[in-house]
């Protein structure tokens, strides 16, 4: 019998229970022990994802109810900046604004608005004013009327909205204005301007001066499909220790040969 015959046919140990023997191989001891442990880690990771996006949609829904602070009153990390309200005072470029494509309110299509406002002399923060329909064709933009002159506003901070899925490129000419784009990237929204912009967009409150139709995306974590896959990870857990169990489980030779002299 060659070696792998003899680790396929090695028994750890036999274990008598009534009238069955459990006698697992060392094989089938090796591939379970590892599938379990994955297994399992991947429950308890699942478990902990849960608890994270638990934490962090408390947290969220706890700084959107703080009373506003001024911009140059925030933290540095964009995590302690993230969905805070804010207070600011500034001016519209009524020059410049953007079109974000593709969005979808209510069955209509359109665009979201996005405008920067100068803060000061050589800051200035891409505001997003909401969501206007698309024209009766692609060629035929909405007009963006825009306020005038220095104005106070207030909004919620947030990152810029994810380009996880680009269906093409932004145009880069920006000699006709508004101009659409396909996703936000404020380093190439800059050179467009001319101008360094901040690193986050400010979401204008409903009823602000130059809002449009209120259209904030809603950040759902949804902890309650991690515990999902965490439950299904230990189901499978169980699952595969049941049938390790069952087939290194066998009835003992001399109960099975009483049984059969009793026929």
């Amino acid at each position: 019998m060659n070696i792998i015959g003899v680790v396929r046919e090695y028994r750890l140990f036999s274990l008598r229970i009534a009238s069955y023997s459990f006698s697992p191989g060392i094989v089938s001891t090796l591939v379970t022990v590892v599938l379990l442990y994955t297994m399992m880690s991947l429950g308890f990771w699942q478990l902990d994802r849960a608890e994270f996006k638990g934490d962090l949609q408390d947290k969220i829904e706890q700084r959107k109810n703080l009373p506003p602070i001024g911009i140059g009153d925030l933290g540095s990390s964009a995590d302690e900046r993230r969905y805070l309200p804010v207070m600011f005072d500034g001016e519209f470029d009524t020059q410049h604004s953007f079109l974000l494509d593709n969005k979808i309110v209510k069955g209509r299509v359109g665009y979201h608005v996005y405008t920067p406002i100068k803060v000061s002399d050589t800051e200035a923060i891409l505001v997003a004013r909401g969501f206007v329909g698309m024209g009766k064709t692609r060629e035929q933009l909405p007009d963006i009327k825009t306020p005038s002159g220095a104005i106070a506003l207030h909004g919620l901070l947030d990152l810029p909205p994810s380009a996880a899925l680009i269906l093409a490129d932004n145009v880069n000419r920006a000699d006709s204005w508004p101009v659409v784009l396909q996703y936000v990237d404020l380093t190439e929204l800059s050179e467009m301007l001319g101008y360094k912009l901040y690193d986050m967009v400010i979401w204008l409150n409903e009823d602000e001066a130059g809002a449009f139709e209120y259209d904030l995306p809603v950040l759902n974590l949804n902890a309650a499909k991690n515990n999902g896959y965490a439950f299904q990870w230990f189901a499978m857990t169980l699952a595969l220790f049941v049938i390790y169990i069952v087939v290194n489980t066998k009835k003992s030779k001399s109960e099975y040969m009483m049984s059969e002299n009793d026929e």
